[in-house]
């Protein structure tokens, strides 16, 4: 890739836009969520009153972004070497811009096949000097990948499905949701103390953080 134009026109945007986090982030339409649109539907679950499906209802700007950037990611499926490369060369100059050496995978949305998830780490393996994140509920997805190992500078941390839950088992990395006063298990997010922003904290890209766990709000 050559220009920002030409990328963005194979992999979508990286975005440097969201206020809360370092450095870049890639966002898709959560109505495309293979097993979050079905917990947005049930109370109880970290997916229900969801805030990028709400941000896309005020937004209509916003929800036109993520859907293309949904539509141009199908590409991992006949060549992800393409999309990959466009996606690396977004997230170096991002990191350029910002200085900060950190990207998270699905702000919105979230995996939609095993497909992306390999070309999410042909991305990593192409920005070594960038830490990734990936949350994700799509346990099914992360089970088949077969290689087992995923690159030193990605943390792909399972999600679990209600507020209160454990960590998932069988997982190194974590995530968790729980409520005000309730104790919670491993690292607390900062964020709510600090103007839902992540400040100076980095646990979320951290293999030694087993656990993060967010207050719900």
């Amino acid at each position: 890739m050559t220009t920002i134009k030409a990328a963005k026109d194979v992999a979508g945007n990286v975005s440097i836009r969201n206020s809360k986090m370092p450095g870049s982030s890639f966002a898709t339409t959560p109505t495309k969520c293979k097993t979050g649109a079905k917990l947005a539907l049930v109370a109880g679950t970290v997916c229900h009153k969801c805030y990028a499906l709400k941000i896309e209802k005020m937004r209509p700007s916003v929800a036109k972004g993520w859907i293309a950037n949904y539509e141009k990611s199908k590409l991992v499926e006949t060549n992800a070497e393409a999309w990959a490369s466009a996606c690396a060369f977004l997230i170096n100059k991002a990191y350029e811009k910002t200085g900060e050496p950190y990207h998270r995978w699905f702000d919105a949305g979230d995996l939609p096949s095993l497909s992306m998830l390999m070309a999410i780490i042909m991305v990593c393996n192409k920005t070594p000097h960038i830490k990734h994140c990936l949350p994700t509920r799509e346990a099914k997805i992360v089970k088949a990948y077969e290689a087992g190992e995923f690159p030193s500078n990605l943390v792909v941390r399972m999600s679990s499905t209600k507020v209160g839950d454990k960590p998932i088992a069988g997982y190194t990395n974590t995530n968790t949701v729980h409520r005000k006063g309730e104790a919670f298990v491993g690292h607390e997010c900062p964020a709510y103390k600090q103007g839902n922003q992540c400040g100076e904290c980095r646990a979320c890209w951290s293999r030694s953080v087993a656990n993060v766990s967010y207050k719900l709000h």
